[in-house]
């Protein structure tokens, strides 16, 4: 299950979020929704970046 804060990289850039790809592929989970099947992003290098909603499937967890 994603965490709060848990830095992720998207996999599949679809349903209109292909224009998130220009940007670097490190993002901050700042909120879980619906058991966690949804996640709201924020970018780590631009913090103005967000992405609202995003299935959980999505993304995969950085390594450390």
């Amino acid at each position: 299950m994603p965490k709060i804060n848990q830095i992720v990289k998207i996999n599949t850039f679809d349903d209109g979020r292909q224009e998130y790809s220009q940007y670097k592929n490190e993002w901050r989970i700042t909120k879980t929704m619906f058991n966690g099947g949804k996640i709201e992003l924020i970018n780590v290098e631009d913090n103005n970046v967000k992405i609202n909603s995003i299935s959980s499937w999505k993304v995969a967890q950085m390594p450390e």
